[in-house]
C-alpha cells in the first residue's frame, strides 16, 4: 500500500460551516420523513433524525431489518464518527506528557505515544461495543447519508458495524495516526487535532472525499435502501421524486 501525504484538518470556520450545512440536512430530513415542526438538537448528543414516515418505516423494516426509527444522519465528503477522547485508544495522560513536534518524511507533524499498545488497539477496533458506543451510540439503528443530489441512502447500522469489524484492517503510523483499510484502499482515520482550540482526536472518513467514498463501499458490499425526496423548505413545501 502506497505512503499517503498527510491532509490538514479543516479550519475553524470550514467546521462552522460543516455544522450549518449539517443542521440544514437535519431539517430537511424531518420535512420529508419526519416531524417538520421538529426542535434540532445542536448538542449532537442524541438521535439526529426519527423517521415518523410509517409506510417508509416499514419498507425499511423490510429490506433492511432496522429495529427502531432513529437515524444517525450524515452528508458531503467528511464523515465524522467521534471528535473527543477515545479513552479505549489513548492513555491521554501519557499522550500528553509525550507530546512533542517531529518531522516525519520530511514534514512537520505533532506526535506522542499512545500509551496502549498497538495489539490492544486492534483488539478494541475489533469489538462491537467499541463501534457501537461511537458509531451509534444514541444516534439511532439507522445510518442516512445525503448525497448532493438529494438521493438518501440508508444501512441498517448493525450491518456498518460489522463490516468495519469483518473488513477493515488497521494500521499505526508514525505520526501517531491510526488508518484503517479496505480492499487495498484506506477509509478510516484516528488521529489527534493539535490546533488550540480543539486539542483532542478525532475518529471518521476524513480527508479529500473519505466520507463519500465510504459511503460507496457501504454500498457495494452491504444491504442498503436509496430514496430520492427533494425538500423545498423555503416554500413549506415537499416535492417528491
Amino acid at each position: 500500500m502506497k505512503r499517503e501525504r498527510a491532509v490538514h484538518a479543516m479550519s475553524s470556520s470550514q467546521a462552522s460551516e460543516k455544522k450549518i450545512k449539517g443542521h440544514d440536512n437535519e431539517k430537511d430530513f424531518n420535512y420529508v420523513f419526519g416531524d417538520k415542526n421538529a426542535v434540532i438538537n445542536y448538542s449532537g448528543a442524541s438521535n439526529d433524525c426519527i423517521i415518523l414516515d410509517n409506510a417508509f418505516f416499514e419498507i425499511l423494516k423490510k429490506k433492511l431489518k432496522v429495529k427502531s426509527n432513529h437515524v444517525s444522519l450524515k452528508s458531503g465528503n467528511t464523515i465524522q464518527i467521534h471528535l473527543g477522547l477515545l479513552p479505549e485508544l489513548t492513555n491521554m495522560g501519557v499522550w500528553n506528557r509525550n507530546l512533542c513536534e517531529r518531522v516525519i518524511n520530511g514534514e512537520s507533524c505533532t506526535t506522542s505515544d499512545h500509551g496502549i499498545a498497538f495489539e490492544e488497539q486492534i483488539r478494541v477496533l475489533k469489538t462491537y461495543h467499541f463501534w457501537a458506543k461511537y458509531l451509534n451510540g444514541e444516534k439511532g439503528d439507522i445510518l442516512c447519508y445525503r448525497d448532493k443530489n438529494d438521493k438518501w441512502v440508508f444501512f441498517n447500522m448493525e450491518d456498518v458495524i460489522n463490516f468495519i469489524i469483518d473488513k477493515f484492517t488497521w494500521r499505526l503510523l508514525e505520526t501517531g495516526r491510526i488508518k484503517g483499510d479496505c480492499q487495498e484502499k484506506q477509509y478510516i482515520t484516528y488521529e489527534y487535532r493539535s490546533e488550540i482550540h480543539k486539542r483532542c482526536f478525532v475518529l471518521g472518513a476524513h480527508g479529500g472525499k473519505k466520507g463519500k467514498e465510504f459511503v460507496d463501499l457501504l454500498m457495494k458490499n452491504i444491504p442498503y435502501l436509496e430514496e430520492i425526496r427533494i425538500s423545498n423548505r423555503v416554500n413549506n413545501q415537499t416535492t417528491l421524486a
